[in-house]
């Protein structure tokens, strides 16, 4: 496989894996069944997740596992035309009105970023087409995920388009390497598509949150910097007790983007007063005051090293 292809799948497998925040998750015991390894996918993959979003094709047993389970899930996946009629998928759905970038994944990824040219250049599909129809969806989709069709790991139900971007609602194939762990306990501990290379979800989790760190402290920086504008001009510091409010004051004049979640899509947490503030991300436990938080003024002194 060439690097740009390789590239690209990893792009999607650690796409696929933020629908699986997995530290600390685990389920039941004794045999691996159909039930219990469609509910974990599904609470790992987040409580509004719909039953039959979720299907169990086959468990399987192998060598060096205890257990292997090929899943068909539904997602969507958002497509972005640009102005040389060339499509590419810009993100995928990760909940409920909940969507991921895979420009940060290939950042992760430590490859080419998503966002840098078209398919075309990177999967060997011409991707050059005034409309997206189901057809030429299923085909990216596939380049995506490193499956050669004809096959049944693809399946698009929908493509709602509008002007130059489409929602492609599909169905993709993928499997699990389940775990049980010293307490007994079932986990998922790898995820591959297509005949690829499996993945270790843990690692991965950990390189894509330490690529959310880093967007978290730019997006602080630039809130924080907009503080210092607005406290030069007006002598005091946004007063409010939650970022909506912060924003609202901050934007257009002191902060061109209207920035409210962090990466790992929760409230950016601030408390102002006249005099002093604190502003931060909860990191990615979602707890504030723990080890993973990220603090403005700690996105100073690290960006000054």
């Amino acid at each position: 496989m060439n690097r740009r292809m390789r590239c690209v799948l990893i792009v999607f497998q650690l796409a696929l894996i933020c629908l699986f925040p997995l530290m600390g998750r685990a389920l039941g015991k004794g045999e691996l069944g159909t039930k219990d390894a469609r509910n974990l996918i599904r609470r790992v993959l987040g409580s509004d997740l719909p039953s039959g979003a979720v299907r169990i094709k086959t468990i399987g047993p192998m060598e060096s596992a205890d257990a292997v389970v090929l899943a068909q899930i539904e997602t969507a996946f958002r497509f972005e035309q640009d102005d040389a009629e060339r499509w590419r998928i810009a993100e995928i759905r990760t909940g409920d009105n909940r969507w991921e970038d895979l420009e940060l994944f290939a950042r992760a990824a430590g490859g080419e970023t998503a966002g840098t040219g078209s398919l075309s250049e990177t999967s060997g599909i011409n991707a050059t087409r005034s409309t997206l129809d189901a057809p030429f969806a299923r085909e990216l989709l596939a380049s995506l995920l490193g499956v050669e069709l004809p096959s049944d790991a693809v399946r698009v139900k929908e493509v709602s388009s509008l002007y130059k971007s489409a929602v492609v609602v599909a169905q993709v194939a993928a499997e699990f390497r389940f775990n049980k762990g010293s307490d007994g306990k079932w986990r998922i501990a790898e995820i591959r598509t297509g005949n690829r290379e499996w993945t270790d979800v843990e690692r991965i989790t950990r390189v894509v949150n330490d690529e959310k760190a880093r967007r978290a402290r730019t997006e602080l920086n630039m809130m924080l910097g907009a503080l210092v504008y607005f406290k030069a001009e007006r002598g005091f510091y946004v007063i409010a007790d939650n970022t909506g409010t912060l924003v609202d004051q901050l934007n257009p004049r002191y902060l061109s983007r209207v920035i409210r979640l962090d990466p790992w899509h929760r409230p950016y947490l601030y408390e102002g007063k006249r005099d002093d503030f604190t502003l931060r991300s909860a990191g990615a436990d979602g707890l504030p005051g723990t080890a993973d938080d990220i603090n403005a003024l700690q996105t100073i002194r690290l960006q000054g090293r």
